[in-house]
């Protein structure tokens, strides 16, 4: 049984309960309200009537500034420094070099000057291909991985084994979650049907704002540059990053729980309710996983054509926008 539930506390005050954890909302049903919760503090806006609306994260905006001014944690911060260093070294270098020059006789001003030209020549044609920084490599790399969770998924397909048991399944998949090293947010409400050997989850997924914004391109004459991703390939990651993650989670169980014979995922995300223009949480997919799915090479292959061969339920626009859909039920697994 799902359970999700909202209290009135006050006017314009609901406290919003689930599985998932408890959170407020701030000016319910107004143009802007605040949402506080176990998935961090959000601003929602909106423009009523028109259809156009925003939500930011408030909690890394605030962190990210807050870091800038105690000296903490934003990376323009550290970048900052070494650029601060560079300038400097290169004030003191330019002092030196005027001192020699005016105290040396002009021949020797006549070679030196001829030997930098000569050097600025040959460092000029052997200068390499611009790329982005150590730091920014990571960062994008970490990017990757993140869209890429469905290739650290397991080969479970070995047949279950044992009497499935729902008090130590929940404990095994709770230890799993707290030991998880996912380069991804989220957490899981599973429930177990021990009668049907079966593990039904709850996904809570990201949102697709904080999913990754740049990409590497690598122009004509070698050099790399980071670019900002168009919407039509932030749609398509965040397809691939959810059902991903859908086999990441499905994959895990079964390792932790061998006695389950299926796993449910059904993901659910929050999104702005066209009548009352509330958040609320909303699925996007379900998607019944089987041990024998989960082959050696499933990884290789795109979660969300892999996910279509499974039973499921999802119902994907042209566009790539995922509507909501009735996730399966206790009553729908044989």
């Amino acid at each position: 049984m799902r359970f999700r539930k909202s209290i009135k506390v006050t006017k314009g005050v609901k406290l919003n309960l689930s599985k998932g954890g408890a959170s407020f909302t701030v000016g319910s049903g107004l143009p802007v309200s605040l949402n506080v919760g176990t998935n961090g503090a959000y601003l929602n806006w909106s423009i009523p009537g028109t259809g156009v609306y925003d939500r930011v994260r408030l909690d890394k905006v605030l962190k990210e500034k807050l870091g800038g001014v105690l000296g903490f944690g934003t990376a323009a911060a550290e970048e900052a420094e070494p650029e601060e260093e560079a300038k400097s070294a290169k004030q003191t270098a330019k002092k030196t070099t005027t001192k020699k020059s005016t105290s040396s006789k002009s021949s020797t001003a006549k070679k030196t000057s001829s030997a930098k030209t000569e050097t600025k020549k040959t460092a000029s044609s052997k200068k390499e291909p611009d790329r982005p920084s150590d730091k920014e490599m990571d960062a994008i790399a970490q990017e990757i991985a993140l869209v890429n969770i469905h290739r650290q998924a397991l080969d479970v397909s070995k047949k279950a084994s044992g009497t499935l048991d729902a008090d130590e399944a929940e404990a095994a998949i709770e230890a799993w979650l707290s030991e998880s090293e996912a380069p991804i947010e989220f957490s899981v409400q599973p429930e177990v049907l021990a009668d049907k050997g079966a593990v039904m989850i709850d996904l809570d997924l990201p949102e697709i704002e904080d999913m990754p914004q740049n990409k590497l391109v690598e122009l004509a004459d070698g050099s790399i540059k980071i670019k900002k991703k168009t919407k039509k390939e932030q749609v398509e990651d965040y397809r691939t990053c959810v059902f991903g993650l859908g086999e990441y989670v499905a994959s895990h169980v079964f390792s932790v729980v061998p006695q389950a014979k299926k796993v449910v995922v059904s993901a659910y995300t929050q999104r702005r309710s066209e009548k009352t223009g509330e958040q609320m949480d909303v699925f996007i997919y379900s998607v019944v996983f089987a041990r024998a799915d989960f082959t050696k090479d499933y990884q290789d292959k795109d979660p969300y054509e892999f996910c279509q061969k499974l039973p499921s339920r999802f119902y994907v626009l042209a566009s790539g926008v995922m509507k909501e859909i009735a996730p399966f039920e206790a009553a729908d697994i044989q």
